[in-house]
């Protein structure tokens, strides 16, 4: 089920890995079996209900907003907590679903102006992050179940809808605090794009009958997928406004004993 690039391949949930395996700070491993992300569960099966069960799941992270999570809710699963940490208190993060698509194919005004504003709407994301309250307090709860999931049974599974932007950085922020070397995050961070590619081309085909200059598709396209530049623009605005990564820990509450307790749990 866990290939050496630690995907779990489930039929009904997509994106998912386990994030063990990775060298911490400390010379240890993350273990495998302690912290998982992926996309959404609201299309779960029972095949893999019993998988994630079987992995040890029993924490569930939600990232995505009310709305989000009221029209596609998690399919529950018994003895697991779920909680809702919206990093955002509106959607800012477009959502390729067959009701975007159908948004847009009826709109070419606004897809035009989606496709312009792409990026620059996506750095925005990625530096409020940082800044934004209600970021700051979803991460804040993140890392506060992390601390305690401590019993050897526990396993917490972190998403938000495709599993790319909020849970990215979320595993992005996790991984930094363990002391993992910043190219294998940035390769955690990328190996959603697999996922993403096939759903983004068959989109492009079809915002492409609106005929809307391909130079324009082809260009913006890239920006539905995970980029290096955001989550480094993530980081960068932190040591920008922060100075130290540890000092933007303390403000989301993760001071030094937090991290030593992090690594007993986490690592071995």
């Amino acid at each position: 089920m866990i290939n050496n690039i630690h995907v779990i391949e489930l039929q009904s949930v997509g994106n998912m890995r386990d994030l063990g395996g990775f060298q911490a700070g400390n010379g240890k491993h993350i273990k495998y079996g302690k912290i998982i992300r992926s996309a959404h569960l609201h299309h779960l099966s029972e095949t893999d209900q019993i998988a994630l069960q079987a992995l040890g799941v029993n924490k569930v992270i939600d990232f995505r907003g009310l709305e989000e999570q009221q029209n596609e809710p998690d399919k529950p699963m018994p003895d697991t907590e779920y909680f809702l940490f919206p990093v955002f208190s509106s959607t800012r993060i477009p959502v390729i679903n067959e009701e975007f698509i159908k948004d847009m194919l009826h709109n070419k005004n606004s897809l035009i102006d989606l496709l312009f504003r792409q990026k620059e709407q996506m750095q925005e994301v990625y530096r409020d992050f940082v800044f934004e309250e209600s970021a700051l307090k979803a991460y804040h709860d993140f890392f506060q179940i992390l601390l305690e999931s401590d019993k050897p049974k526990d396993t917490v599974l972190f998403h938000c809808t495709a599993g790319k932007d909020r849970t990215g950085f979320a595993a992005a922020l996790f991984l930094r605090c363990m002391g993992v070397n910043m190219d294998c995050i940035i390769n955690d961070y990328l190996i959603t794009n697999g996922y993403l590619k096939k759903r983004i081309e068959e989109t492009i085909v079809k915002f492409q009958s609106l005929h809307i200059d391909d130079t324009i598709i082809q260009e913006t396209k890239k920006y539905f997928l995970a980029q290096e530049d955001y989550l480094k623009l993530s980081f960068q605005t932190i040591s920008d406004n922060y100075r130290d990564f540890q000092i933007y820990l303390k403000m989301i509450g993760i001071d030094e004993n937090a991290i030593t307790k992090l690594f007993d749990i986490y690592t071995g």
